[in-house]
């Protein structure tokens, strides 16, 4: 639903830019005003919906209620919220349309679960189960370095509008970290499996589409959509599960022409 909403408003946004394209400037016309340069750099800020880790939170939840007898255990995580995320990019203009970007972006997804699960002793010849109480943050900083190439609809001119569209290939970066913090009787109590942290080089592709408003021929502004897909492996308990970093990107930019 939060995606549909944002999709929606983004859509909104660009039609409403497209009409008023075709209006007269809103500013009266700036003689001294050069060209737009080929070069530039930009500052996106925003947030990421879209990412899951169903599979990993589910299987930690049958992990534990697998250790215990009649599923006495349990491991319950909030639903992934919204996370932030930015960028900075570099955009040349190869003809009038046409330009080539590279960018690097950083985005943080966090989750929290509480749970019981249970831990088997082995004291001599003795087995026996002791009952934690576990508090868990899983936490992944995703890094990205993206390569792609972006059509401009309307080539940029100072004081008009131009959408976009683009896509590329990237390079992902997550840094996945599972903390837990466990307790019996109230007391902590070490549980060094339970703390696992991950870093991987993973491949990924990306679509994006959006529209700037040339201010000067220095300065712009724009909003923009991109959606990501991507995924990574986290491995705990003997078993590998897949992290899903696809999802919707919407930033504001900030534009420097140089």
């Amino acid at each position: 639903m939060k995606r549909c909403l944002v999709a929606a408003a983004l859509a909104i946004a660009v039609f409403a830019c497209s009409a008023a394209q075709s209006a007269p400037p809103i500013f009266k016309e700036k003689k001294y005003f050069g060209p737009i340069p080929w070069n530039s750099f930009s500052f996106a800020a925003g947030f990421l919906d879209g990412a899951n880790f169903d599979y990993l939170t589910e299987g930690l939840d049958n992990w534990s209620k697998k250790n215990c007898a009649q599923n006495f255990g349990f491991n319950n995580f909030d639903d992934l919220p919204l996370a932030p995320y930015a960028r900075l990019a570099y955009e040349r203009q190869l003809t009038p349309n046409h330009f080539f970007k590279v960018a690097s972006s950083i985005s943080y997804l966090k989750t929290t679960g509480t749970g019981r699960e249970c831990v088997s002793i082995a004291p001599d010849t003795t087995n026996y189960n002791i009952v934690l109480d576990i508090d868990q943050t899983f936490s992944v900083y995703l890094l990205s370095t993206d390569f792609g190439f972006s059509y401009y609809f309307v080539a940029p001119e100072v004081e008009r509008f131009s959408p976009y569209a683009g896509a590329g290939f990237s390079a992902v970066v997550p840094m996945a970290r599972l903390k837990t913090e466990s307790t019996l009787n109230g007391e902590p109590y070490s549980n060094p499996d339970e703390n696992v942290s991950r870093n991987s080089l993973e491949a990924g592709m990306h679509m994006e589409f959006g529209m700037n408003y040339y201010i000067t021929n220095r300065y712009a502004f724009g909003i923009e959509g991109r959606y990501q897909m991507a995924h990574s492996k986290f491995y705990i308990h003997n078993s590998n599960f897949d992290l899903n970093y696809s999802g919707f990107a919407l930033s504001l930019n900030l534009i420097y022409l140089l």
